[in-house]
Order: structure tokens, then sequence, then C-alpha cells
């Protein structure tokens, strides 16, 4: 009796400083944004500014705002998932097809900073999965590639079709993420490298939410990075038997 009432207890203290931890990192990663809002408005009201200025300005708080709006929404998946409270609704998704979807979004900031994105997708490439999860991960997958690519470097986005699975694999190059690392990619919040530490576009949730996902759907993620080269993260689902 004594040694199951110490387990319980050891278990709440993690319990504990897990939600501790967690309401730390999440107070962390709303004052980035919300100083940076704030630091943009001050510049525009601290004179008077020619009315593309404040337009300007008025765009770099909308950038803000989607990036807390990103963060919230993963953060509310995650929530749902650790509380059990998803639910996977299956139909016919042509992975390919949905991938450029989720390409067009991103498509703008690819180019602004002269990302080549190199296709080598097998369509059509179908399987039996839940589409709006499905369309979840590849956001954060094609977004993560599109924030850690080097400026003026590659991106490549294929789909492999083998052993009744389908694997859907996104590449960017310089990676800047140890080989030691690469497990912890899919932690919560975790940024090891410098580039990640300094993006402000990505809060460290992405991949997690990925790895949360993709698991309910029964399949599974990994990466694999080559330091200064490249970093792939590599999705695998079964195929659909139609």
């Amino acid at each position: 009796m004594i040694d199951r009432l110490n387990d319980l207890l050891e278990r709440l203290e993690r319990a504990f400083h897990r939600e501790k931890r967690f309401t730390a990192d999440v107070a962390h990663e709303l004052r980035t944004p919300l100083a940076g809002a704030r630091s943009v408005l001050e510049v525009a009201l601290s004179r008077d500014r020619e009315p593309e200025a404040y337009r300007q300005a008025m765009q770099d708080c909308l950038g803000i705002n989607e990036q807390m709006h990103r963060m919230v929404e993963n953060l509310l998946h995650l929530a749902r998932a650790d509380a059990n409270q998803l639910e996977v609704v299956s139909e016919s998704v042509d992975l390919a097809a949905l991938a450029r979807e989720c390409w067009e979004p991103l498509a703008g900031d690819a180019q602004q900073r002269q990302l080549q994105v190199v296709w080598r997708l097998k369509e059509p490439c179908i399987v039996e999965s839940d589409r709006c999860k499905l369309r979840l991960i590849l956001q954060n997958i094609l977004g993560n590639a599109v924030a850690y690519a080097d400026d003026g470097g590659q991106i490549w986005v294929d789909t492999i079709l083998a052993d009744g699975c389908v694997e859907f694999a996104v590449t960017n190059s310089g990676s800047a993420v140890a080989e030691q690392d690469v497990a912890r990619v899919f932690d919560r919040f975790w940024r090891g490298d410098a580039s990640r530490r300094c993006s402000g576009q990505h809060c460290g949730l992405g991949l997690s939410l990925c790895k949360v996902l993709v698991e309910l759907l029964g399949g599974s993620i990994e990466a694999f990075s080559s330091p200064g080269e490249t970093f792939r993260v590599t999705v695998r689902l079964l195929a659909s038997r139609g």
C-alpha cells in the first residue's frame, strides 16, 4: 500500500512539473511575438509617417498575429490529443494533390527567399486517411522546410510507393540540426540550433503535432539530418488498397 501511494505521489509530482514547464514554455513563446508587435507599433507611432509606412506596420503586425494563431491552433490540437479527444474520419485522399494545395500559402515566402522547389510526386498517390489531419501534417512539414532552408536553397518534395506503404518526404537544404539532436525535433518547444532559436516563424510545436497526428493515423514519422547539407522528414502511411 505504501509503495503504491509513493508511486502515485511520484507520478503526480512529475505531472505537476510537466504542467509547470509547459506553462512556462507557452508564456515564453507568446512573449516574443507580443514584444515584436509592440515594438512595431511603438516605432510606427513615434512620429508622423507616410500612409505606406503605417500600412507596412499593420502588415507586420498581421504577420505576428498569424504566427500566434498557428501556435494556439497547434496547442489546441495537442491538448485534444493528450485528452484522447481526436477522432479519425477516413476517406480516400490523394496525398500528392493535397501536398500541392498545402504548398500554395507557402509559395510567396519561398519565392521571397529564392527557394527552389523540386516536386517528385507519384500522382495520384491515394491513402485511406483523415484529410483534415493530413492537411495539418503536410502544412507543418512543408512550413518547417520553408522556415529553415538556407536562403536561395532547395526543397525536395517526394512521394514513394513501396511495400504497401506511401512515403511522403520533404527535404530542405541548409540543415543546422546536429545528428545527435535529430530525435529531439519532435519534442515540444525544442529548437536546438541557432537558426531555430532565432526564427520568429515557428515555436517548436509543428513537428511535435505531426508526430502525434501521424501516429494517430497509424503511420510513422522520422527525421534525418546531414549537418550543413540537408534535413529530411519522412511520413509513412498505409497505401489505399483500392
